[in-house]
């Protein structure tokens, strides 16, 4: 039985196309088609999209392309959404529906869809469709997004935010694929924030930018469940960490493919490397403390990131880090003093963050820390965008002088 159940695994880990449909016709059709076709190591099984997403669920990597059926469904967009969380950004989804929609056939494309498929299915429309994506009419794939985290100053709590976003990007059912990536080469402690050792995967990823693959990236990266990686090195103080212009920007769309969110720990904004991850960042995140050079200097770099080509969307956190004593900065004079909208604040909470940096363990608790980034994660989510907007406008009302 156990024999069994490892090659079930194996099976699992090694499929390139799994369909799941609904009913007995169209599943007769896929294994007509795939009888004839070119497809190999291929599964058909039936069911919806949440049997899909079970069965990702119990795979060791996403198959190269999906097939799931969305006929009869009330909601079918928001379960493509939870489809996509389940799998990889790199793999081709097609989609087979009751609906002769073009609207819908719109909406699907957006979302990253390679095709959508009107019932009844036969051999030929699969062939069109399947045999096609080799051509170069094949539609840009969906890719997943690159955070840079990056602080005012050093010990702002821009590595210890960058280390538990990662964390908490990659928890919960949704299993996100994550990247945490420290660009502190020689002494960043994010990998032991996460409770893993540094290593040289950095340096060895950048060397080797032309054998990115699934199976490389997943030899040489650090994890532990196979949903958080972590991308970092420990070089000797002595070695130079200078990547070739160009080479940072390959990874980060190589590993984008693989991977729902990477996280980039960006030691300092003012660094070539700083700009050219800047150039392909989806979010980048500026993390300020209560203080007069901080609110100086947060102002100077978001007017630096937005000024680039085709920036990504900035988010300001305000991390206090330091108890509230006299003579310190007010959050309300931060706020009236920068003039920009500052999306997350973070109260002082000590005790949470040196258990978790010492321990290498997931924060405890529900304090203010802990809420801060479960508050930045759903913002990058996009499940809280609603409501931070509704913040931000009280946060003016409440600032407006009586």
């Amino acid at each position: 039985m156990a024999g069994l159940v490892d090659k079930d695994r194996d099976d699992l880990r090694n499929i390139t196309f799994a369909a799941f449909v609904k009913d007995a016709d169209s599943e007769e059709e896929l294994g007509r088609y795939l009888k004839t076709g070119t497809l190999t190591d291929t599964r058909v099984g039936r069911g919806d999209i949440d049997a899909a997403i079970a069965w990702l669920q119990k795979a060791g990597r996403s198959p190269q392309r999906l097939l799931v059926d969305i006929a009869g469904s009330s909601a079918p967009l928001d379960e493509l959404d939870r489809l996509a969380n389940a799998c990889e950004p790199s793999v081709q989804v097609y989609v087979v529906g009751d609906r002769n929609d073009v609207g819908l056939y719109r909406n699907l494309l957006m979302r990253g869809v390679q095709d959508y498929l009107v019932k009844p299915l036969n051999a030929e429309l699969l062939r069109r469709a399947l045999d096609d994506s080799d051509s170069g009419a094949v539609r840009k794939g969906r890719h997943g997004k690159a955070i840079a985290v990056m602080g005012t100053r050093g010990g702002v709590g821009a590595t210890s935010i960058a280390a538990h976003l990662a964390r908490d990007l990659a928890a919960g059912g949704a299993r996100r694929r994550v990247v945490y990536m420290d660009l502190n080469a020689h002494d960043g402690c994010g990998a032991s924030l996460l409770g893993m050792a540094g290593g040289n995967a950095l340096a060895e990823v950048i060397g080797n930018v032309s054998r990115l693959d699934p199976q490389y990236l997943e030899r040489t990266l650090a994890t532990t469940d196979n949903r958080l990686y972590v991308l970092a090195s420990e070089l000797a103080y002595a070695d130079e960490f200078a990547p070739v212009p160009g080479v940072l920007g390959d990874v980060l769309d190589t590993l984008c493919q693989y991977f729902h969110y990477v996280v980039i720990d960006v030691p300092s904004c003012g660094s070539a490397l700083a700009n050219e991850v800047i150039a392909h960042a989806g979010l980048a995140c500026v993390v300020a403390d209560l203080s007069v050079h901080s609110a100086r200097t947060l102002v100077r770099m978001v007017r630096h990131i937005e000024a680039r080509p085709h920036p990504p969307t900035v988010y300001s956190v305000l991390n206090q880090t330091q108890p509230s004593v006299q003579g310190r900065v007010l959050p309300k004079d931060f706020l009236a003093a920068v003039e920009l909208p500052v999306q997350v604040q973070i109260g002082y909470d000590p005790k949470a963050t040196a258990l978790a940096e010492n321990l290498g363990e997931p924060l405890a608790g529900q304090g203010p820390f802990a809420a801060g980034v479960r508050t930045l994660s759903s913002l990058v989510t996009g499940e809280a965008v609603r409501q931070s907007k509704t913040v931000w406008w009280q946060r003016l009302l409440h600032r407006v002088p009586a």
